[in-house]
């Protein structure tokens, strides 16, 4: 292997992934469980390579959330439906201050200042650059893209979505 850096991929514990500016080396900080991590590439890189693992592609993702939330921007991508994985975008993914937060894990949000808090279900939290309003819109287009794609498990096989 040699100096060959595994991709990270993204698992139940990731609960969020930004752009890391300040190293000259690593493009990203994943926080997953109570540890930080850093990898050598970008946030939606990290999220390509999770999806093509789970067996989908992030092109194959956006395409069918383009279509159930008659949506372009801002899109959440479910990395692993079966396990329950969906990354939320805070911001455009062309924005820096984008956090990649795994929506499993978010306890509580809340306006400070001119930031929103995203408190985790372990007790940790984060700050993100974005108001609390244009982040609950988020959760819940994230909570209807969810809905969606689990709602024949969740309501039975004869279930379909009116949207």
């Amino acid at each position: 292997m040699g100096n060959m850096r595994p991709v990270f991929i993204i698992s139940q514990k990731t609960k969020a992934i930004m752009a890391e500016e300040e190293s000259g080396y690593y493009r990203a900080k994943i926080l997953e469980g109570d540890t930080e991590k850093f990898s050598i590439h970008k946030p939606l890189q990290i999220i390509d390579n999770s999806c093509l693992v789970y067996g989908a592609s992030l092109e194959g993702r956006k395409t069918s959330v383009k279509q159930i939330l008659n949506s372009a921007s801002k899109l959440p991508i479910p990395v692993n439906v079966n396990e329950g994985i969906y990354m939320m975008p805070t911001a455009s993914t062309k924005n820096k201050d984008c956090v990649w937060l795994s929506y499993q894990h978010i306890h509580t949000y809340e306006q400070r200042d001119d930031k929103t808090y995203i408190t985790f279900h372990d007790g940790t939290g984060i700050y993100i650059n974005t108001s609390e309003n244009a982040f609950d819109q988020q959760f819940k287009r994230t909570s209807q893209v969810i809905v969606h794609m689990n709602g024949s498990t969740l309501f039975g096989k004869h279930w379909h979505p009116f949207w």
